[in-house]
């Protein structure tokens, strides 16, 4: 369960001057203010058509299937920049939600709330009877536990422009329950947050610079990235206490999102944030162990440091750092700049804690395995955090993270989605896992059987490997919230060269973990993994076809840098692989020729067996070039990695604007032309300026086409024309000197009717 302190012991504890600020009298003034207005039986007043109102609150009407009430304009007991909605619905509306959040106590439980439309609320919020727009407020994942009295909605932030409003509206849709009862309403709570005494982002960030509070880098790690301290957002005097922290060792890192709305200014976002989890939800503190907004501002959260429990994701809180996006992204895609934060802030971590973020582990307080970086939604599997946007990028995140640390994964992952697994499925039996779940945000499931004749679900696996050899096979089961139980015999059968082997795995005891199947022969995709829903365990059980993974056993290399069809901007090259089971190498040997046999060699280099990199310099740019490594174990075994094929350019193109052309009809066509020797042209930026201006406008971007017709903006004017190629290699041609290539003054006419081509590149 999440952690929490009576408010009884926590607010002695909490009301201490930082150490670190001098504040005095002045604390007061920027303590963070939270007050709350009560609706219930008549307090809603007056209705609209279909909607009734009592004592106990208010009701859908018997003959219809929805209604919608509409309040009056409210006003708030005090200016708020943040505003919290909790209702309490009326009892056979309170009886669905709750049933339909129970499953299996112990083993699917302590989930969050599941999105309820039997009651759809909208707020907007005014500043001198200037309102918002009407948005949309849905029961938070995030702020929600089993056993609320009242349900929770997102938090709505006032926009950064007006600081703080001080009026509010809702309205409420009633939608008629599945069952036929009528849904009701019987109290609402609305709590309102000024958190705006206190310094702005802005300020932060340069009180940050200006104190050089930025973490330095370690002297061999990956550095943290610059973190606004709590002691500088958190200017409540409650902000700082140290009792009650829970510490334990950081294994796994999770995404959420703060489900926030609007653009307020960040820093008081967090402050709301951090009075509500604190006081009205009574975590004891903010429940993330840090905070990123779309700017890539980080923030941290959970007062404690390293290793400090948080309260976040239930169970999981234990042994896990939480990051939260500070916005909604269920519709929405984070900004570059908050991941590339996102990414610096886990590689921190992994770097630290030695995190392979492709992996899989344990937790102390939950009992299945969970995905070293993931989101909120894969703990338990009931909730929408981080968001379906946030949880689609996980893959890459994962990516960047390793990009960062130059990590290269022990393991060959295949998921299921990635065309190198050669996965094939049966069309029939086999749904998609909720909620995205999976290794790689996605899984197939289907029902157990123990008759043959009803086991129309296969899955196959036909991984493709570069390095030929022995590999150790794993395979993954997720965790998935399905209401029912997973499969305690599915059997894969694994053929490879040297025969066939069948394997049975207890999925359900290995819910999130990698599971060995064995040691089997991969070469190319000639070795296949099976997969039916026959089962001799049980069933009607949920059966998994996710991700594979393999360990290379024997001695081999894979290429790494450059990558295959990639051009180099410099003939000085590093060549970069991974060398698998290397405690067995005793000689390596690097390759690099100008045709794909190695006939025609340009390196035949021998390296000692630790080697994983080496740099060349060429004498001149080349359009085609291969490269490979060869590694020789202790028995004298020699095995090669797959060539890769690249190229060197490291001269730009050139290019001219050759004429304009006038038609008969009065319209002008211009044309140009370029040349590059190695990797060939890909594009062209064309300019134009009027004759007397000194303002270059560009006219057509990064196109492919050797011509255009042109419409002077002014007619009657001179106009000339500069041209700039891009090569393949991405070098780009440099920007032209002088008036430019040509102008319109020398048009040269069409007399007859003509056809001048405009040539697109392939």
């Amino acid at each position: 369960m999440k952690k929490w302190m009576p408010l009884a012991i926590l607010l002695p504890l909490l009301i201490i001057t930082y150490s670190s600020m001098s504040r005095g009298s002045a604390a007061q003034d920027e303590a963070i203010l939270m007050d709350e207005l009560w609706l219930q039986g008549a307090d809603f007043r007056a209705t609209g058509p279909g909607v009734l109102l009592d004592e106990t609150g208010l009701a859908l009407a018997e003959s219809i299937d929805g209604a919608t009430y509409t309040s009056p304009p409210l006003d708030a007991p005090l200016p708020f920049n943040a505003l919290v909605p909790q209702w309490k619905p009326a009892a056979a509306a309170q009886a669905a939600h709750e049933e339909d959040l129970e499953a299996e106590p112990e083993t699917k439980a302590e989930h969050d709330h599941a999105h309820d439309d039997s009651l759809a609320f909208q707020f907007r919020t005014a500043k001198e009877g200037r309102w918002t727009e009407w948005l949309d407020l849905y029961a938070s994942d995030d702020m929600s536990e089993p056993g609320d009295e009242f349900v929770f909605g997102d938090m709505l932030v006032v926009p950064a422009e007006d600081v703080t409003h001080d009026q509010v509206q809702f309205r409420v849709r009633f939608n008629r329950l599945p069952d036929g009862d009528s849904p009701g309403l019987e109290a609402l709570r609305l709590t309102f947050i000024d958190a705006t005494a206190g310094p702005t982002t802005e300020e932060l960030l340069a009180q940050q610079e200006a104190a050089d509070l930025a973490p330095q880098q370690p002297a061999d790690g990956y550095p943290k990235p610059p973190v606004i301290s709590r002691q500088q957002w958190c200017t409540d005097p409650d902000c700082n206490y140290s009792d009650g922290l829970e510490y334990y060792p950081v294994s796994h890192l999770i995404l959420h999102h703060t489900v926030t709305t609007s653009s307020g200014d960040t820093a008081a976002t967090v402050r709301a944030i951090w009075k509500f989890h604190t006081y009205t939800r009574g975590w004891g503190d903010i429940g993330y162990n840090y905070l990123v907004d779309t700017n890539g501002v980080i923030f941290e959260g959970h007062l404690g440091g390293d290793d400090v429990v948080g309260t976040h994701a239930g169970g999981a809180n234990a042994g896990s750092m939480a990051l939260s996006l500070i916005g909604n992204f269920v519709e929405v895609t984070p900004p570059t700049p908050m991941m590339e934060a996102a990414a610096n802030l886990f590689a921190w971590k992994a770097d630290q804690k030695n995190i392979d973020v492709y992996d899989s582990g344990y937790l102390p307080h939950i009992n299945w395995g969970l995905p070293k970086l993931m989101g909120h939604r894969d703990v338990y599997g009931t909730t929408q955090c981080p968001g379906d946007k946030a949880h689609a990028l996980l893959p890459a995140l994962r990516d960047a993270v390793a990009q960062r640390l130059n990590f290269t994964p022990p393991h060959l992952y295949y998921d299921e989605k990635d065309p190198r697994t050669n996965f094939n499925r049966s069309s029939d039996g086999w749904q998609v896992g909720p909620a995205a779940c999976g290794y790689n945000v996605n899984a197939y499931y289907a029902w157990s059987t123990t008759d043959s004749n009803e086991a129309r679900a296969w899955a196959e696996w036909r991984p493709e490997v570069a390095v030929p050899g022995q590999y150790e096979l794993s395979v993954y089961a997720p965790y998935c919230y399905t209401r029912v139980r997973d499969t305690n015999g599915a059997t894969y059968r694994v053929t490879d060269p040297h025969g066939a082997s069948t394997v049975v795995v207890n999925q359900e005891k290995h819910l999130g973990a990698w599971v060995p199947l064995g040691n089997f022969y991969f070469e190319g995709n000639g070795t296949t993994i099976r997969l039916t829903n026959l089962t001799t365990t049980d069933e009607d059980w949920g059966l998994w076809a996710d991700a594979i993974r393999l360990r290379y056993l024997e001695p081999g290399a894979l290429n790494r840098s450059p990558e295959p069809e990639s051009w180099r901007r410099t003939r000085t090259v590093s060549f970069q692989w991974t060398v698998s089971n290397p405690a067995s190498v005793s000689r390596q040997r690097l390759q690099v020729a100008r045709d794909a046999i190695f006939q025609k060699m340009l390196l035949d280099l021998y390296l000692p067996a630790e080697a994983n990199g080496f740099t060349h310099t060429f004498s001149g740019d080349e359009k085609d070039l291969f490269w490979r490594v060869y590694v020789t174990n202790t028995a004298n075994h020699t095995s090669g990695s797959k060539p890769t094929h690249f190229g060197i350019d490291t001269e730009p193109p050139s290019s001219r604007v050759h004429g304009v052309f006038r038609y008969g009809d009065g319209r002008l066509l211009v044309g140009w032309a370029g040349q590059d020797a190695v990797s060939g042209i890909v594009g062209y930026n064309i300019e134009y300026r009027a004759e007397g201006s000194s303002a270059w406008v560009l006219w057509q971007a990064n196109t492919s086409a050797t011509g255009a017709f042109f419409t002077p903006p002014e007619p009657g004017r001179i106009y000339w024309f500069r041209s700039q190629a891009i090569d393949a290699a991405n070098n780009v041609e440099a920007v032209h000197g002088g008036n430019g290539d040509t102008h319109t003054g020398l048009i040269i006419a069409l007399d007859h009717d003509m056809i001048l081509p405009v040539v697109r590149k392939p």
